[in-house]
Parts: structure tokens; sequence; C-alpha cells
């Protein structure tokens, strides 16, 4: 079962911020949403970085978003360093990933 995201989002938007006008193009994204790093994008483009610092211990991540994200470090040729600095996630929950997923 998958939640409702559209009125999820929509809803918080009315909510926070009464007077943002909500783009066609973000209600597109929202609901064309089909893994973690999708949701992730929208919060980040809502809410900004505060939001996201704010929950760090809440995020979670399904398998295609971590694959997807594996495979952007080795074609950008990045250090666990690098790209837990982009997304702002632990080098040491990469580098499990790294074992768990490239085998």
């Amino acid at each position: 079962m998958k939640p409702n995201y559209t009125r999820i989002y929509l809803d918080i938007i009315k909510y926070k911020n009464k007077e943002k006008i909500v783009s066609q193009e973000l209600v597109k994204k929202i609901n064309n949403i089909k893994i973690v790093k999708d949701i992730l994008e929208i919060e980040k483009e809502l809410f900004k970085d505060n939001y996201l610092r704010q929950n760090q211990k809440l995020k979670s991540y399904d398998e295609p978003t971590i694959k997807l994200i594996l495979k952007y470090q080795k074609k950008n040729q990045l250090t666990n360093l690098e790209l837990a600095k982009q997304y702002n996630i632990s080098r040491n929950t990469i580098a499990r990933w790294k074992k768990n997923f490239n085998k």
C-alpha cells in the first residue's frame, strides 16, 4: 500500500505556506513519486536544507534509491565522504550499503 503523497505534500504546503503558490511542475513531481530519492528532492525544494537537517534520523532509503546513489557515486568517482556530504548521509552508512548491495 502506497501513501497518497500528493495529498500529504499539498496539505503540508497549505498548512505551512499559505501564501506560497504551488507550481504545476512541483505538483507533477509529487504525482510521479516512484522512489525515495524523488521524495527527498521534493522535500529539499519545499523546505530547503532546514527541514532535512532537523529530520536526519527519520530518513530511510529503499533498495532502488540506494542502488541509484551507489551508481551515481561510481559514475562520478566520488569517495564515501564526498557522497556523504552531498546527500547528508553518514559515510559509514554508505560503506554498509556498498558491502550489502555491491555483491
